[in-house]
C-alpha cells in the first residue's frame, strides 16, 4: 500500500511532465497567449477586435471535437506518444500562423486546425498519466498538473507582449513554436513515463506497443458503453456544461460588469486580476481537499459560494470588499471545475476507458464554455444589464451544486 508521500516521491517526474504539457498545450499557452495578438493583428490586417477574438471560439470548438477522439487513442496507445507528437504538431501550427496574409476565414481555419493538431495536449492526455501514477494523492496531483495552465496565464502574456512590441507578431508566434520545440517537448519526453513499473503487466513490459491495449483493459474501471448508460455520466456531463458556460461568461464579461457596479476601469482590471491568483491557488487547494473529503461535497460548496458571489454582483451598491470576495469565489470555481471533472471521472468510472470517458466529459465542458459568453452577450444586448445573466448564473450554479451532491459514493475510491 502506498502513501500519498511515497506516490509523490516516486511520481514527481511524470507529474512535472504533465504540468509542463498542460501549460504548453492548447488550454495553456494557446488560450492565455491568444489575447496579446489581438491588437497587433487588428493593426496589421484591419480586422475588428471582435473578428480577431472570434477565433478563440474555433480553438474551443476544435478542442471539443478532438477530446473524445484523443481519449480513445490514448486508452489504446498511451499518453506519452500522443502528447509528444501533438506538441510537435502544435509547434508547426504556430509557425504556420506567421504566413497569414489578411484572410479572416483562413485565420479562423488556422486556429481550428491548431486545435485539432494540438488535441493531444489537452488535459485528457495529461490527467490520464497522473491518474495512473497517483491514487491516494490523486486530487492534489491533478491540481498541481492542471496548475500548469495557471502558470502559463501569469507568464505568457507579459513575455509575449514584450516580444511582439520589439519584433512583431510573427516573431511572437515563432517564439511560441520555439518554446515547444526546445523546452516543452524535450522535457516531456525526458520526464514522462506511462505508468509505475509495479502496475505494468508482464506482457506490457515485453512488448509495450502491441500489448498496451491489453494492459489498459486490466486496469480497474468500466468500459465507455457502460459508463454512458449510467445516470452519473450524464449528471457530470450536463451539470458541468452549464457550470462551464456560466463561469466562462462571467470571466469574459467581468471587467465591464465591475465597471457597471461603480469601479473605475483600473480598479475593475485590478480586481479581475486577483482572480488569476485565486485560480492558481484554488486549483492546488481543491486537489488537496479532494484527497481528504467527499468530492461531491466539495463541488457543492464551491459552486454554492460562486452562486452567492453572483447574487452579490447583482447589488448596485455592493462594497469593494464584497465585490472582491465575489471575484475570488469565481476564481475558486474556475479553478475547481476542470479538476473536479477529471477527478470525478476517474473515481466513478475508473481508468480502463478513462481517456474516452473524460474526453466526452470535456467535450460537454468545452461546448458550454464556447456558448456561455455568446449567450451572456446576447442577454446584455436584450436587457441592457448584466442582472438577468447573473440571476441565471446563480440558479445554474446552485443546480450544479445539487446535482453534484446527488452523485452518491464513487465506485473506484482510493485504496485505503
Amino acid at each position: 500500500m502506498s502513501s500519498p508521500f511515497s506516490e509523490f516521491t516516486r511520481g514527481w517526474r511524470p507529474l512535472l511532465a504533465a504540468g509542463i504539457g498542460t501549460g504548453a498545450g492548447v488550454t495553456g499557452l494557446s488560450f492565455y497567449g491568444f489575447g496579446v495578438f489581438v491588437l497587433p493583428l487588428v493593426a496589421a490586417f484591419g480586422w475588428t477586435r471582435g473578428e480577431v477574438s472570434a477565433a478563440a471560439s474555433f480553438l474551443i470548438l476544435g478542442s471539443a471535437i478532438t477530446s473524445p477522439i484523443v481519449g480513445s487513442v490514448i486508452d489504446r496507445f498511451g499518453a506519452r506518444r500522443v502528447g509528444i507528437a501533438s506538441l510537435l504538431a502544435l509547434a508547426a501550427a504556430y509557425a504556420a500562423l506567421t504566413t497569414l496574409q489578411g484572410s479572416l476565414s483562413m485565420f479562423y481555419a488556422a486556429w481550428f486546425l491548431l486545435a485539432l493538431l494540438g488535441g493531444g495536449t489537452t488535459p485528457v492526455v495529461w490527467t490520464r498519466t497522473v491518474n495512473l501514477w497517483f491514487d491516494r494523492g490523486r486530487g492534489l496531483a491533478l491540481g498541481l498538473a492542471l496548475a500548469g495552465s495557471g502558470i502559463a496565464s501569469i507568464f505568457a502574456p507579459p513575455l509575449l507582449t514584450r516580444v511582439i512590441a520589439h519584433y512583431g507578431w510573427q516573431t511572437g508566434y515563432l517564439v511560441m513554436a520555439a518554446f515547444l520545440l526546445i523546452v516543452a517537448t524535450p522535457l516531456v519526453a525526458l520526464l514522462l513515463a506511462e505508468r509505475p513499473a509495479d502496475r505494468l503487466e508482464a506482457s506490457d513490459k515485453d512488448s509495450p506497443s502491441s500489448n498496451h491495449a491489453s494492459a489498459a483493459s486490466a486496469l480497474p474501471g468500466v468500459e465507455f458503453t457502460e459508463a454512458q448508460r449510467s445516470v452519473t455520466f450524464w449528471k457530470i456531463g450536463i451539470g458541468f456544461f452549464f457550470v462551464s458556460a456560466v463561469i466562462a461568461a462571467l470571466i469574459i464579461n467581468l471587467v465591464p460588469l465591475l465597471i457597471d457596479r461603480g469601479l473605475t476601469p483600473m480598479a475593475a482590471a485590478g480586481t479581475a486580476g486577483m482572480m488569476g491568483v485565486a485560480v492558481l491557488i484554488g486549483r492546488v487547494a481543491t486537489g488537496y481537499l479532494l484527497d481528504r473529503h467527499s468530492a461531491s461535497a466539495i463541488a457543492g460548496i464551491v459552486l454554492s459560494c460562486c452562486a452567492l458571489g453572483c447574487v452579490v454582483l447583482t447589488m448596485p451598491n455592493a462594497s469593494g470588499w464584497m465585490l472582491t470576495i465575489s471575484v475570488l469565489a469565481l476564481g475558486l470555481a474556475a479553478a475547481a471545475e476542470v479538476d473536479l471533472v477529471a477527478y470525478l471521472s476517474s473515481r466513478f468510472f475508473g481508468l480502463r476507458a478513462y481517456g474516452k470517458i473524460y474526453g466526452w466529459q470535456l467535450t460537454s465542458f468545452y461546448l458550454g464554455a464556447a456558448g456561455g459568453p455568446l449567450a451572456a452577450g446576447l442577454a446584455f444586448d436584450a436587457f441592457g444589464s448584466y442582472t438577468p445573466m447573473l440571476a441565471f448564473a446563480a440558479a445554474a450554479l446552485l443546480m450544479g451544486a445539487v446535482v453534484m451532491a446527488t452523485l452518491g459514493k464513487p465506485r473506484f475510491a482510493a485504496i485505503e
